[in-house]
């Protein structure tokens, strides 16, 4: 039975059956020494496709649907008996029916006849040659090209794609009627949303609209099919870098004599950002799972701590890459009423908000 039809799991090099703490450290341990950032290992492609991975089987809801669609496409088909065979066994000769071995008999009788009759006739003369004109041989028509396929955006303006990065910037093309060919009309950047309009089958390339209207053609290889929110995430993946050290203070406004201390229960790395009335976060703290953190030097006000957890923090987006989880606390507090502060608070002290929430300045 096939428990892994996509492979994510085999991408993480983890059993179908693995905890999700397992799959998170295995994710971790890849994209370390994955990263493009990290010039003896890095492999952006390979990063990538385990990035994909952790994104359905590192989040509980879809690795649970994953797994759902797993089994009910293994799921074998019932299987026929033969009549007269007991189960588990195959039929004896002698359980067979009398109608089967009539039948056998009289193919057998009537392949020995016709084997008898060919065997003893005389084979028919060779038709006479038949004189035709001579004609020159005419090579066959080439098959008619296939039809371009047509990609069509869901609504109009709307991203379908982005610029896959590569290291350089990627060419934007125009036709040019007068050579019969293209020209360069611009360059597009690693990961601008595009939306995707027809492909030139010939030429290897894509048509597509950009976000002020404009349209061209670029290789079909530099696309990778997604959104707008997709280019982004993909983005701030490849732009992440390495993980932070535990304790490191991401960000830092104002200073003052009071300290928090944080804690982190759970089972992936977590950034905690306390937040004042003003709506002006104080400082972003990172912490590593099972650990804790002593921030310093804060500004002695009332705060509500938003925190995330995730994986692959990504300092460019203020956010995880992938399996991002934000958070806020219910109230506001002074610190030494917070410290220590404690994730993931109980449910009931804390809210759900959106990644772009948490992500914002």
């Amino acid at each position: 039975m096939n428990n892994d039809p996509a492979g994510h799991y085999a991408a993480l090099e983890v059993e179908p059956t693995a905890s999700h703490g397992a799959i998170a450290a295995a994710f971790r341990q890849k994209a370390r020494r994955l990263h493009p950032d990290v010039a003896a290992t890095g492999n952006a492609e390979a990063f990538m496709r385990v990035k994909q991975a952790y994104d359905v089987v590192g989040h509980e809801d879809r690795r649970a649907a994953y797994d759902r669609a797993a089994r009910a496409a293994a799921k074998p088909r019932p299987v026929n008996e033969p009549i007269g065979s007991p189960p588990g066994r195959a039929p004896r000769l002698y359980e067979l029916p009398t109608g089967l071995w009539v039948g056998i008999g009289t193919t057998l009788c009537l392949a020995a006849g016709m084997s008898v009759f060919t065997l003893t006739r005389a084979p028919p003369p060779p038709p006479p040659p038949v004189a035709r004109p001579f004609a020159p041989s005419v090579p066959p028509a080439p098959p008619p090209p296939a039809a371009p396929t047509q990609w069509v955006a869901t609504s109009a303006g709307a991203a379908t794609h982005y610029i896959l990065p590569t290291g350089d910037t990627t060419v934007l093309w125009q036709p040019d009627p007068r050579r019969d060919g293209f020209v360069p009309a611009g360059h597009l950047r690693d990961f601008t949303p595009v939306q995707a309009l027809r492909q030139v089958v010939r030429h290897g390339l894509v048509e597509v609209r950009l976000a002020d209207g404009s349209s061209g053609l670029v290789d079909a290889g530099r696309l990778a099919l997604g959104d707008q929110l997709a280019a982004r995430r993909a983005y701030c993946t490849y732009n992440a870098g390495l993980p932070p050290e535990n304790g490191a203070v991401l960000e830092r406004r104002g200073t003052g004599d009071a300290q928090l201390q944080v804690e982190n229960h759970g089972s992936e790395p977590a950034v905690i950002r306390l937040r004042d009335p003003a709506d002006v976060v104080a400082a972003g703290v990172f912490v590593a799972p099972g650990r804790s953190a002593t921030v310093t030097g804060l500004p002695n006000a009332s705060y509500r701590p938003e925190f995330a957890a995730g994986e692959l923090w990504s300092q460019v987006c203020h956010g995880f890459s992938a399996g991002m989880r934000a958070q806020r606390f219910a109230e506001f507090a002074p610190l030494p009423a917070l410290s220590p502060l404690i994730v993931p608070p109980p449910e009931t002290s804390a809210i759900d908000i959106p990644d772009a929430v948490f992500e914002r300045e």
